[in-house]
């Protein structure tokens, strides 16, 4: 057998096994496409800067994504801060700090500060789950609706590109909604997003 045939006979049997991949393997829905375009962009903005309204007033705020040193160790949370003095960091598995603020903001539910403020590793995490299970998740007039913990959220995502634009929580007892919109992230926004928290591990990590 000459090494052309025998080329050709691996060509063709690696051809015809993609074929049958591709075959037994079903395209994903529309809507879990959607998912993954909209995590896509919350995975590469690091910074999301929100308006959103929560009991009847409206707040302005910044969540971001950064690596925060907590009992001796670097882990990845997520840092929310309003204009109102609220900070609220939460760094998997145990660390959930609050302060500052209003009576009404302390008293809220983190995960729906989280949400409403567009947090970006939250929402992205939640999405690819949903999205790679090929479950929960409903397409209804440009808002990709899910639930996260008891609470149904809806994104509105831009028609072309997919990106979330506005975001809605509601829960048994809250309900809100907000603007999101994407910021790069800079070390002078760095400093005044975490600052005081990065101060925790004794040095600034790389950003990344």
């Amino acid at each position: 057998m000459t090494f052309a045939v025998a080329a050709a006979l691996v060509g063709a049997v690696i051809g015809a096994g993609m074929l049958v991949q591709e075959a037994s393997l079903p395209a994903p829905p529309p809507v879990s496409l959607a998912a993954v375009r909209a995590a896509t962009h919350l995975e590469r903005h690091r910074l999301v800067d929100s308006t959103f309204s929560l009991g009847g007033s409206s707040v302005h705020g910044r969540c971001g994504q950064d690596w925060f040193g907590v009992g001796g160790r670097r882990r990845r949370g997520t840092v929310l801060r309003l204009d109102s003095g609220f900070v609220l960091l939460a760094v998997p598995p145990h660390t959930l700090v609050a302060q500052g603020g209003t009576s009404a903001q302390r008293a809220a539910s983190p995960l729906v500060l989280m949400e409403l403020g567009g947090c970006p590793h939250l929402l992205a995490r939640r999405l690819e789950t949903l999205a790679q299970e090929r479950r929960g998740l409903t397409m209804r007039d440009g808002r990709l609706l899910f639930s996260l913990k008891g609470t149904r959220v809806a994104l509105t995502l831009a028609p072309s590109t997919g990106v979330p634009l506005r975001i809605s929580v509601v829960t048994r007892h809250v309900r809100g909604t907000g603007r999101i919109r994407f910021v790069r992230m800079t070390p002078r926004l760095r400093r005044r997003l975490s600052g005081g928290f990065l101060a925790l591990s004794g040095r600034n990590p790389p950003l990344r």
